[in-house]
């Protein structure tokens, strides 16, 4: 019975959880990737600025996105818990970011957005058990958690 439920419960989660991973994973960094990219100028209608600081909005928006980045990415590679190679990826994901807006004559690298970055993927860390619990997101630990022991 219990192999049945875990084997439902994978089909469930290869049918619909892992495409809609990936979609969201690829959206997400294509999106990022492009406004990465784009002149500074290209975003004049639009308020950047959060709390009347401009450069910790800067720094906010690159930790969230890195959170998110983290989050669909262990979606994505559901079979084994975020571990140092996934942030890794993550992080080298942000860091060729950086080295692409170096190739550009209107966006410039930074350094401490590779650490907001970085610190986007720690709080991701540090937040799986909360994300576990929450009914919509606990869907991606639910196969890994019902698999025997020797199993995984």
């Amino acid at each position: 019975m219990e192999d049945i439920k875990a084997s439902t419960l994978e089909a469930l989660i290869l049918q619909y959880y892992l495409p809609l991973s990936a979609a969201a994973l690829a959206i997400t960094l294509t999106t990022i990737t492009i406004m990465s990219l784009l002149p500074v100028d290209s975003f004049r209608g639009i308020d950047l600025t959060f709390w009347r600081l401009p450069v910790a909005a800067d720094k906010i928006a690159h930790c969230l996105a890195f959170l998110v980045i983290s989050g669909l990415l262990d979606g994505f590679c559901y079979q084994e818990r975020f571990n140092l190679k996934k942030a890794t990826i993550a992080a080298l994901f942000g860091i060729w970011i950086e080295g692409l807006q170096s190739l550009t004559d209107y966006r410039h690298p930074s350094f401490w957005d590779i650490v907001a970055n970085c610190l986007g993927i720690f709080i991701y860390w540090l937040l799986i058990p909360a994300f576990k619990k929450t009914p919509v997101l606990r869907v991606r630990w639910k196969f890994k958690e019902t698999l025997p022991d020797d199993a995984s």
